[in-house]
């Protein structure tokens, strides 16, 4: 849990003034029933840039959805190594799924200032067995995870060092430009970029060493330009064919659940 010196002086972020509602639990939620659903969230929290929210395997009582900012979920290796599994970018849903234990498996850190709408089980429980609408959401909200879960796995075990990281910097840049539109220029196409090399290593299981040469082909190319935490993406097109990456996932991910509305 973040401590207190986290949650204390905050203003409260309005629900209907969200601008990444319309991701987060309460995006089918009518407009006049958002007051009484914006009573569930217990708490406005703010997490610091390299602070660990969370050490896997420790028990957790609440989750979040991440209203500003960037935070990773990772693994510490027995080799010493990290594995990066997610990023965790604003209107995601962190900290649900857990073992029987109330565990969660992976740990939490902030790359950058973030702040977050935290909500504690007992209202979680609430929350979802009082709004069915919640409930059919949050139930999309996992599987659509468990969907790009399941396309990072593939990015991983049957992809070349090229093709995957060509993978991680679209899809990461797709939902920079959905999730994070204040941390993306429409004008230059530039976009904050969370990840280093060195984290972009340890979310595919590469060196530093060959990341780096992986995007200074891309650079010469023409395909990407890419500095210090900034990313722009000159050719999404032939970047996104590398990859064999497809923008819909980010951009339109609820589709698949429309046919059963």
């Amino acid at each position: 849990m973040t401590n207190k010196t986290n949650i204390g002086n905050l203003k409260p972020a309005s629900c209907n003034r969200c601008t990444v509602r319309a991701r987060t639990l309460f995006g089918t939620v009518d407009e006049n029933k958002i007051p009484a659903t914006q009573t569930y969230r217990n708490e406005y929290c703010h997490f610091s840039a390299g602070e660990i929210i969370h050490q896997e395997q420790h028990s957790i009582d609440y989750a979040f959805t991440l209203h500003t900012g960037c935070l990773i979920l990772y693994n510490d290796l027995s080799s010493g190594e990290r594995q990066i599994l997610r990023v965790v970018l604003p209107g995601d849903f962190v900290g649900f799924s857990r073992n029987n234990k109330g565990e969660l498996l992976y740990s939490i850190k902030a790359e950058s200032d973030s702040h977050a709408c935290l909500f504690f089980d007992e209202n979680v429980t609430k929350m979802v067995g009082e709004n069915s609408e919640v409930a059919k959401r949050l139930i999309e909200l996992q599987a659509h995870e468990t969907s790009l879960c399941q396309q990072r796995l593939l990015n991983l075990g049957h992809k070349t060092a090229a093709e995957s990281l060509a993978y991680l910097i679209m899809e990461l840049y797709a939902r920079m430009r959905v999730q994070s539109p204040k941390d993306f220029n429409f004008i230059t196409g530039e976009a904050f970029f969370p990840l280093s090399q060195a984290d972009m290593g340890d979310a595919l299981g590469l060196t530093k060493v060959h990341v780096n040469r992986v995007i200074a082909r891309f650079k010469n190319q023409g395909l990407i330009v890419y500095g210090h935490k900034k990313m722009r993406v000159i050719d999404e097109k032939s970047l996104s064919a590398i990859a064999q990456f497809d923008v819909n996932l980010i951009e339109d991910p609820f589709r698949q659940f429309e046919t059963f509305a």
